[in-house]
């Protein structure tokens, strides 16, 4: 966004708009992609949330209290999924909200994600971006959530959509859909040859099948090959096989997945999105997660030919084969995506393009 433009938005506005972004707090991946999103929009930008982590300047943070209480009762409804009565903390959160879209109109939220969060905002007439997910998503709240948005924004590229465009209840979502490509904390490419026979199990922090009985058994089922793990819980058992190593908590994997021959992890975005933009032959398997979203994923990846995608934790006789047809990936294939290298400033763009699209008379070209 220029200086003429923030100039003329002020103008017509009273005074700059801005975005809030709503960030949700299970596992890493969301306030990765949002930070990295964040840091390419040229307008003021706050990131909203529970448990955020320190975040560079000039970022904003607006810090939400939990929304869970001890004792709690949910109820299910098809238009909400989390609506709990008597709950001081999502009360809280709701009103913390509303007061920051209130003080900081005019302004657009970016939703990643809550139906509910979406809905507050529209309710108030607060403009929305909605981060899409992968998974079977079509249940009357997630398509009022859509339904709402100004835009659905999909942190993926376009050849990763895996809804019927053919079918009427998707061919809306697919049309109101702008595709960012993967978004990844790292650049595009590696910085090193990788090791033959070195593999690196990545296990994130979202909930996992992986455990020490299941990388014992993959470890010894592969005796020629080195198993360096990271991101097991530190109360974890002995590992006794010894190809497999224990790297512990890694805050920045990066050097570890630019030498893996072949990286094995979950098929969330984030994981899959840092191994596209390396190229690295991977290994996904879902992990359970609501609406299969890591299902989707998977086997969208499996059929595009991009990654081994299972459906879940293969018996270990299984993993002599799966590692020897993830040595003959072809890792230039990431590229059918499209670049990735500004994915984050695309997706950016994005963003921004919605918020002129609102507060200028004409959209921005």
């Amino acid at each position: 966004m220029s200086e003429d433009l923030a100039r003329d938005l002020a103008s017509r506005s009273g005074a700059i708009p801005q975005v809030g972004y709503y960030v949700h707090h299970h596992g890493h991946g969301h306030w990765r992609r949002a930070q990295a999103i964040a840091e390419c929009l040229e307008c003021p930008v706050t990131l909203i949330g529970s448990n955020l982590p320190p975040l560079p300047a000039p970022l904003q943070r607006l810090d939400l209290p939990a929304d869970t209480a001890p004792g709690m009762q949910v109820e299910h409804f098809a238009t909400l999924h989390y609506a709990p009565l008597a709950v001081d903390g999502l009360r809280e959160r709701m009103a913390l909200l509303a007061d920051w879209m209130n003080r900081h109109w005019p302004c657009l939220l970016v939703v990643d994600v809550s139906v509910e969060v979406a809905l507050l905002a529209r309710l108030l007439g607060i403009p929305t971006v909605y981060i899409r997910q992968h998974g079977q998503r079509d249940d009357p709240a997630h398509l009022q959530a859509y339904a709402c948005a100004s835009t659905l924004l999909a942190p993926w590229p376009a050849l990763m959509e895996s809804l019927d465009a053919e079918r009427p209840d998707s061919a809306g979502i697919v049309r109101h859909t702008r595709y960012s490509g993967w978004l990844s904390r790292y650049p595009q490419g590696r910085n090193a040859a990788p090791e033959i026979g070195r593999v690196l199990v990545i296990i994130g922090q979202g909930g996992t099948a992986m455990g020490v009985r299941e990388l014992q058994g993959l470890a010894r089922a592969c005796p020629g090959y080195r198993f360096r793990v990271m991101g097991l819980a530190p109360d974890h058992g002995p590992l006794s096989a010894a190809n497999l190593i224990d790297l512990g908590h890694v805050p920045d994997p990066f050097d570890e997945l630019c030498h893996a021959e072949i990286v094995i992890g979950s098929a969330g975005d984030g994981v899959v999105s840092e191994v596209a933009s390396l190229g690295c032959r991977y290994v996904a398997i879902a992990e359970s997660r609501p609406f299969d979203e890591q299902l989707h994923q998977a086997r969208r990846l499996q059929v595009l030919g991009l990654a081994i995608g299972l459906d879940a934790w293969p018996a270990a006789e299984h993993w002599p084969q799966l590692l020897e047809r993830a040595s003959a990936l072809d890792p230039a294939q990431w590229q059918r995506g499209g670049p990735m290298a500004d994915s984050p400033r695309h997706a950016a763009a994005i963003i921004e393009n919605t918020l002129l699209e609102h507060f200028v008379s004409s959209p921005a070209s």
